[in-house]
């Protein structure tokens, strides 16, 4: 009975915990499209254009450059952490990074280079600057709410 009481409570837990998560990850994106919207002064004719071709990318974008990399720092940790690697896994980890920071990198310049069909250059440039901008507020919300540090 204790058994099934604390394997209840836990699936419990951890559900909540997803989907806590999930409604973050909600927040966050729904957050950055309003703000990117903003920053490029998109009609409702053009975001409906631009949201397709720049989530299709982001998302691609984000699972080369968080995923792989919580997967490799992940990889790291199970073989003992930084200091129990043999200089070969290290040299594999280093590729693997970097090879995905590339991927990354070509992506971006794939997604740019679709949306100049949809945004002209100064807007273009706008997302650049909107993106950049939107990360630092997201570090620095991040930070803040970490340190407790309740400063505007």
């Amino acid at each position: 009975m204790n058994k099934v009481f604390i394997t209840l409570c836990l699936a419990l837990f951890l559900t909540t915990g997803l989907m806590a998560q999930a409604k973050g990850k909600e927040r966050i994106k729904a957050y950055k499209t309003a703000y990117i919207t903003e920053q490029l002064d998109l009609s409702s004719e053009e975001a409906e254009v631009f949201w397709p071709v720049y989530n299709k990318y982001d998302k691609k974008i984000f699972e080369l450059k968080v995923m792989t990399m919580k997967k490799e720092r992940s990889r790291v940790k199970e073989l003992g952490g930084t200091d129990a690697l043999s200089e070969e896994e290290a040299s594999e980890f280093l590729e693997t990074m970097l090879t995905a920071e590339n991927e990354a990198i070509e992506t971006k310049v794939e997604m740019y280079d679709a949306l100049s069909e949809i945004l002209n250059p100064l807007q273009l440039f706008k997302l650049y600057q909107a993106e950049m901008n939107f990360n630092k507020r997201l570090l620095h919300e991040y930070k803040r709410g970490r340190t407790g540090n309740k400063m505007n």
